[in-house]
């Protein structure tokens, strides 16, 4: 396992602050688009979208992914249903039956649970999309994404929001989910270090706690600090786990996987927290992966 990231200067790398973020490391890191064939194209736009609401769905979408500055390779093109259906039912509301002198508008004295008629209100909406690889015309990936909206309110109201402001929220949801499915993502997130010092010997251990307080001024140094521990201490899990951090800080995404794992197999049963870092680093070294492939094919003409 190679050490070469410690010597790194950690670009992007700065302390959590918070004690919800105690001892963390605030990392940067692009994330794959959730369809792979998606992710291997650099440019891909918004086409027609057919119904009602397409052409604001075509917004949406646009606005999500943005507009690429060369030619593309991908168009994204299908229709929005909607549909909105109203109903009356037999409802009922803590309501005022009661007011002092008997006026309305005064001081109410007395409330109770009356019956009234109320209204429902429920809006499908639904996406159906398909993206074109523009080099040979053929469809790469479709999906249908449904939405759906219920509001109910009662005599002597009106709902929270009207219904072209529902559909508005729906396809700025949907547009935003499409987005992931198709376009990679750059994000800032933060790693918390492993603090269990469970089968140190008490010196170690002590010396272990320091290199995490050391962690909130100076992460280059606290990393630096553990790697020379793990020498003297080999296999122990919160040592390798922060081990881990410290490389997926430092974009060996490689190494990083490869602690996570000694950590986890380090441990008698399964970690979710080591299980969910190892998944994060494999979706780093696909984006990184999908870029060098995308580096390594033809330019399209500009």
């Amino acid at each position: 396992m190679t050490r070469k990231w410690i010597a790194l200067a950690i670009a992007g790398l700065c302390v959590g602050s918070g004690a919800a973020w105690a001892e963390s490391a605030q990392i940067r890191g692009k994330f794959p688009a959730n369809v792979r064939e998606a992710d291997l194209l650099e440019n891909v736009v918004v086409d027609r979208f057919n119904g009602r609401d397409g052409r604001q769905f075509e917004a949406a979408l646009e606005q999500a992914i943005g507009v690429p500055a060369g030619r593309p390779d991908g168009v994204l093109s299908g229709g929005v249903t909607t549909g909105v259906e109203e109903s009356k039912y037999q409802g009922n509301e803590e309501r005022c039956v009661e007011w002092k002198d008997g006026k309305q508008d005064g001081t109410c004295t007395k409330r109770a649970k009356v019956d009234l008629p109320c209204f429902r209100r429920v809006i499908n909406l639904t996406v159906s999309i398909r993206l074109l690889r523009v080099t040979d015309n053929m469809p790469v990936w479709s999906d249908n994404k449904p939405s759906r909206d219920e509001t109910t309110w009662c005599e002597g109201k009106v709902p929270w929001r009207t219904t072209e402001e529902a559909v508005s929220a729906m396809i700025t949801d949907l547009a935003q989910k499409i987005r992931l499915d198709v376009r990679p993502r750059w994000e800032t997130y933060k790693v918390r270090f492993r603090e269990d010092r469970a089968g140190m010997p008490k010196d170690v251990g002590g010396e272990f706690k320091e290199i995490v307080k050391l962690s909130n001024r100076d992460v280059p140094s606290a990393c630096r600090q553990w790697a020379d521990l793990n020498g003297r201490l080999p296999n122990h899990p919160s040592v390798l786990y922060n081990l881990g951090v410290c490389a997926e800080a430092a974009g060996s995404y490689a190494d990083a996987q490869s602690f996570y794992r000694s950590a986890q197999a380090a441990l008698p049963k399964r970690s979710s927290e080591m299980a969910d870092s190892a998944d994060r680093v494999a979706r780093l070294m696909i984006a990184r992966a999908d870029d060098e492939e995308r580096a390594r094919r033809p330019s399209n003409p500009r």
